[in-house]
């Protein structure tokens, strides 16, 4: 079974390359997630999400230009999964439970 990707829209602080940045989290999985960047990001960067109560550890696996700024995504380490019971974002919504 496939793990659930929640859509969300949280600002958390990215960091990588020893430079953070506030970024928009725009949606989230056990594996890792997608951010919304104003900020270049470059692909293989080391790279951790953190918010007030949690942080996530990984590796920037995509960037691809888009019209507000930058879509990168991180792959997380398997040290620092995220889980929904972990951490749940202020605005998460599963799309598959829409179909319900």
């Amino acid at each position: 079974m496939a793990t659930p990707r929640y859509l969300c829209s949280e600002l958390v602080r990215l960091v990588t390359d020893g430079r953070g940045q506030w970024v928009n989290l725009e949606e989230i999985w056990a594996e890792g997630a997608v951010l919304a960047c104003e900020e270049e990001v470059g692909p293989g960067a080391p790279a951790r999400i953190s918010t007030d109560e949690v942080s996530f550890e990984g590796a920037v696996t995509a960037v691809e230009r888009d019209e507000f700024g930058w879509r990168v995504e991180i792959a997380f380490s398997a040290d620092t999964p995220w889980s929904i019971e972990r951490w749940r974002p202020e605005h998460a919504l599963d799309p598959d439970s829409l179909n319900r």
